[in-house]
């Protein structure tokens, strides 16, 4: 079973880079991955048009499989664009939904 890093190391290609959806672009830096138990966080962090943010995404026990061994690519495949896209609908949603704006923190 991978470990916390394990899973990082795993969805970080996915990731990591620039990020865009034809609205907005996102450079991301970095990602975490937080266990805790049947379910996960995954921390990014990245530049946004304004600004520095770091940004936490939870994952349910359906993505928790991820760290079942060595999971089969179409999986990481499906981990990775669903935290896509949760990050551009943070994006699109934190002005207007005070649930999304608590996932998100300002860094710079």
């Amino acid at each position: 079973m991978p470990s916390a890093a394990g899973v990082r190391d795993i969805l970080a290609p996915h990731l990591l880079g620039r990020l865009e959806d034809g609205l907005v672009q996102f450079d991301v830096l970095g990602c975490e991955v937080i266990d805790h138990g049947r379910r996960f966080t995954v921390a990014i962090e990245l530049f946004a048009p304004d600004g520095r943010w770091r940004v936490h995404l939870e994952c349910d026990s359906t993505e928790h499989r991820i760290f079942d061994g060595s999971p089969p690519e179409e999986l990481v495949q499906a981990v990775a664009v669903s935290l896509r896209i949760r990050l551009f609908e943070w994006w699109h949603t934190k002005d207007s939904e005070r649930r999304s704006a608590k996932l998100g923190e300002r860094l710079s």
